[in-house]
């Protein structure tokens, strides 16, 4: 998460479940395509069995229904490094 370029300095507390931020991020490339309507990216973090977590270009993190499918939420594939 970026806001003007620069990292927004996110942690994510599993405690409480909320991310916080040094900088609150933006939608800016190259995580947030500007010209997309995707707004909100799937986690691969689970809030329960039928709950993942969604991240929205503003650094909001919030629970949504597993089978939830709207063309302003993506996904990206990734791997460990």
């Amino acid at each position: 998460m970026t806001r003007h370029a620069a990292n927004s300095g996110g942690r994510w507390d599993a405690n409480s479940a909320q991310p916080s931020y040094a900088i609150q991020p933006d939608k800016e490339s190259p995580l947030w395509d500007i010209h997309s309507q995707v707004i909100y990216w799937w986690t691969a973090t689970e809030a329960d069995e039928g709950h993942a977590y969604i991240i929205v270009y503003n650094g909001q993190v919030w629970p949504r229904s597993k089978p939830l499918n709207v063309d302003y939420l993506g996904y990206r594939c990734v791997k460990e490094p």
